[in-house]
């Protein structure tokens, strides 16, 4: 399995960073509230935890990536609050890094029509499961907000896309003990954006 990137001198793209690709995302609930820094607000009444699962297949990089985290406001704004995020190439995790101060890692994904296998050099971290339903809706255009840095140097990432929504389950087969514990495999609630465009600018103090 892959770890953190390699010190090889990798280069990144300077934001914005432009993809079209495939993406699915859940809201589990969650055996405990996970931390929130003092300078947000959870945006859940109940312990929750956002999983995003993304397949960037043509644009600035292609590579995959999953970040987990829980929802948060700040103000006006509202996302997701990006503490645990990897992916699998090595540029996007020091473009990710030095440009959104983003803790990204190197990951591997091992794909089927299905499911997904996601792990680094410390074992499995998740393997998730898609489950297709039948609603689909047009192509719209949708925000894709979220938050890292750390107190007193937060940084808001305005993404956005334009995609066609359905209603899909991401279901969880296997867990990490590393991973902040889920109190279900089942979603709260769950969609899928396939096929996508997406703009991710740089980030915004806030």
């Amino acid at each position: 399995m892959t770890g953190a990137a390699p010190d090889d001198g990798t280069s990144h793209p300077p934001a914005p960073w432009r993809f079209r690709g495939q993406l699915w995302a859940a809201v589990f609930p969650a055996r405990h509230r996970p931390p929130v820094p003092a300078d947000l607000r959870p945006l859940t009444g109940s312990p929750a935890l956002a999983v995003g699962l993304v397949r960037y297949r043509e644009g600035t990089l292609r590579y995959d990536e999953l970040a987990v985290g829980p929802l948060v406001r700040r103000g006006r704004r509202a996302g997701l609050l990006i503490d645990r995020i990897w992916v699998s190439d090595p540029a996007s995790v020091r473009g990710g890094r030095s440009i959104w101060g983003l803790p990204k890692e190197l990951a591997e994904f091992d794909w089927t029509d299905r499911s997904v296998r996601v792990g680094d050099r410390d074992g499995l971290l998740a393997e998730l499961v898609f489950r297709p339903g039948r609603l689909r809706l047009p192509a719209v255009p949708m925000p894709l907000p979220g938050f890292s840095g750390s107190a007193g140097r937060r940084l808001f990432v305005p993404g956005r896309m334009v995609g066609t929504l359905r209603r899909e389950t991401l279901a969880v087969v296997s867990w990490s003990e590393r991973l902040p514990p889920l109190a279900a495999t089942v979603p709260l609630l769950s969609a899928a954006v396939r096929p996508f465009r997406m703009t991710v600018p740089g980030p915004v103090r806030c």
